[in-house]
């Protein structure tokens, strides 16, 4: 069983086998290859292989925690959504080999144990925090407030995509509460 991979339409389909479209919201028709291919090359992306010309994608997981290696967005440079794996398990051998020591590679989470400051500059918020391997200093967006989880943790995302767990951020000691009483209700 293939997984649903819904890819852009290539600017030529002379060398591909694509025997299924579908309409997006604006009309225009979408690809589902057949057989979707995903490979990790030497510089250590992830390339789509099943449009033409290839492109290189980042994997963002869309939800939820408890199914990491499902719904999957290939997003291209720009931002915009590629292709969508509904299951890696679903992938041919290679592809799926591919894609997850792609998403082992991004997938990596720092546990937080402490918050100790947090300001902003210029569109920037800094955290400086401990974690398990030691003190960390990120920046996330100003824009950008930390994801809820069930159980009542938090996941920050810094601006280079690494991300930052605080399991129980009500347990943490009264310095940190407070420097993140703002991003909880």
């Amino acid at each position: 069983m293939q997984p649903e991979l819904i890819a852009d339409p290539p600017r030529s389909r002379r060398h591909l086998d694509l025997p299924a479209t579908r309409e997006r919201n604006h009309g225009e028709a979408t690809s589902v290859p057949a057989h979707p291919r995903l490979e990790q090359r030497l510089d250590g992306k992830l390339w789509l292989l099943s449009v033409e010309p290839p492109i290189s994608v980042e994997i963002v997981r869309c939800f939820p925690w408890s199914e990491p290696n499902r719904f999957l967005s290939l997003r291209d440079a720009n931002g915009e959504e590629r292709a969508f794996v509904a299951d890696a398990a679903a992938l041919e051998e290679r592809s799926q080999h591919s894609l997850m020591a792609c998403l082992s590679r991004s997938g990596f989470v720092f546990e937080v144990t402490r918050v100790l400051a947090v300001s902003e500059d210029f569109e920037l918020r800094s955290f400086k925090v401990e974690r398990l391997q030691g003190t960390r200093v990120f920046q996330t967006a100003l824009d950008a407030w930390p994801r809820e989880l069930e159980g009542g943790g938090l996941v920050l995302e810094d601006v280079f995509g690494d991300l930052f767990r605080i399991a129980a951020p009500r347990e943490l000691d009264r310095k940190s509460q407070d420097l993140l009483s703002a991003f909880i209700d």
